[in-house]
């Protein structure tokens, strides 16, 4: 059986993983928003439109390397975005489950997952 003190501590643990989450979702997204400052803006060239979803491999030998390097930047920036999309939505629902453990643990929810971040050190 699980007391009330053992249950108070692993939501603490849970709480303090969680955000962990949350931050790690945030370094995520703050690298793919620097990384696709680098790559094209706008709508692909009509030229390269073709090969959105070509892989660079399978792409005729007649393109030149120039012509594969913009696709290649192209079909990485919309990666780029598509994964800015699912780590945004994965962090707001790991955010959820914080701010529920949170509710759980109490008003000094806050000053326990930060004491139990400072026993982990």
């Amino acid at each position: 059986m699980i007391t009330n003190e053992e249950h108070r501590n692993n939501l603490i643990a849970n709480a303090f993983h969680r955000g962990m989450e949350v931050y790690n979702y945030q370094m995520n997204i703050g690298n793919y928003t620097t990384m696709l400052m680098a790559l094209p803006k706008g709508a692909w060239p009509d030229a390269l439109a073709g090969y959105a979803s070509t892989p660079v491999e399978n792409i005729p030998p007649e393109i030149g390397d120039e012509e594969i390097s913009a696709i290649s930047d192209y079909q990485y920036r919309d990666k780029l975005r598509a994964l800015l999309r699912t780590e945004r939505v994965e962090q707001s629902k790991a955010s959820r489950v914080l701010d529920a453990l949170k509710v759980q643990i109490g008003a000094d929810a806050n000053d326990l997952i930060m004491a139990f971040k400072a026993a982990q050190i």
